[in-house]
């Protein structure tokens, strides 16, 4: 067993599932180049990462994603190589400053696909890049757009409570007990129950409000130094997380560079309050991702009325945050 991702043997170890998958030539070069490889210095976890003990990174959540795929569809090798590619758009800490800038990760994941380093590695192995976009942007095992659950959003459940010491069950014992139903995962009751408790649980850490802040926080910062560096916002798709966190710290704005400051160190520092105050960043929770898997042909929520209590949950998170420092 190695704990070195550097694929030297082909042949994969995932820790949080404890299995070992092997590799195709074509994976081994992907995992290789600078695009993937980039994702191991971006927090999956955003801006909380500087605060807390999420700090996993997005490439350990892509070789998750990845190994899951391979292990329930080991004979579809477009939906592998959709997974392992389905993230590398991303910007420094992931979703923090997506909204602010006006940014979607998901059409420059596309543009590296179909050009560069990417589509060439792609082309050479006789795969169309147009192919593995086509996948991304459709229901797959990946993800989808109904409440049920695919292994993009699987792993990231499963990694955040795991990080956080919030699991009720193992990942790697809760894995073995799933399947796919089509595009869907199906399980038992018992460890339904357990996902549906991962999902709620991680939403409830992520949309925590001092969670919630440090991301609005780092967003502000980086707002105010794109007003002061024409370029950067061209420049930001490319960086990793330590480059932003020094060219904010470093910034000739000083609201940017005060802000940085407060979240690397003094986060105790923000103040967070339910009605507006002068200078605040006023947050809605909207976005939830209710998923859910199937236990037969139906969604927990109708056959077990443990998970359906438990995903009612969520709806209690909604709310309107305002930070400020």
């Amino acid at each position: 067993m190695s704990l070195q991702h550097t694929f030297s043997t082909g042949m994969i170890w995932e820790p949080l599932y404890k299995w070992h998958i092997p590799a195709h030539p074509v994976e081994v070069q992907l995992f290789r180049s600078q695009p993937v490889r980039r994702l191991k210095f971006l927090h999956h976890f955003g801006a909380s990462a500087l605060f807390s003990p999420m700090t996993h990174s997005r490439f350990e959540h892509t070789v998750g994603v990845w190994s899951l795929m391979a292990h329930f569809c080991p004979d579809e090798p477009l939906l592998r190589i959709a997974a392992l590619l389905h993230d590398i758009g991303h910007l420094p800490f992931s979703h923090a400053v997506e909204r602010t800038l006006g940014y979607d990760h998901h059409q420059h994941t596309e543009r590296l696909i179909l050009s560069g380093t990417v589509a060439d590695i792609l082309t050479e192995h006789g795969i169309s890049p147009a192919a593995i976009v086509s996948i991304l942007n459709q229901d797959s095992p990946l993800t989808n757009k109904t409440s049920l659950m695919g292994l993009d959003h699987l792993d990231s459940f499963l990694r955040d409570t795991t990080y956080a010491g919030q699991q009720l069950m193992p990942p790697s014992d809760l894995v073995r007990k799933l399947r796919l139903r089509g595009n869907y995962i199906e399980t038992d009751e018992e460890t339904a129950a357990a996902l549906v408790h991962a999902v709620v649980e991680d939403h409830r850490i992520f949309l925590s409000p001092p969670f919630l802040a440090m991301d609005a926080l780092l967003a502000k910062a980086v707002a105010h130094h794109c007003e002061e560096n024409p370029g950067m916002k061209e420049r930001l798709p490319s960086l990793l997380d330590h480059e932003l966190i020094q060219e904010l710290l470093q910034s000739a704005n000083k609201v940017a560079r005060d802000t940085m400051n407060v979240l690397m160190y003094e986060p105790h520092r923000i103040q967070i309050t339910e009605e507006p105050v002068k200078g605040s960043i006023e947050v809605n929770i909207r976005k939830i991702y209710k998923k859910q898997p199937l236990i037969g042909d139906k969604p927990a929520s109708e056959t077990s009325f443990q998970a359906a209590v438990k995903l009612e949950e969520l709806q209690s998170l909604s709310a309107t945050y305002f930070f400020n420092i």
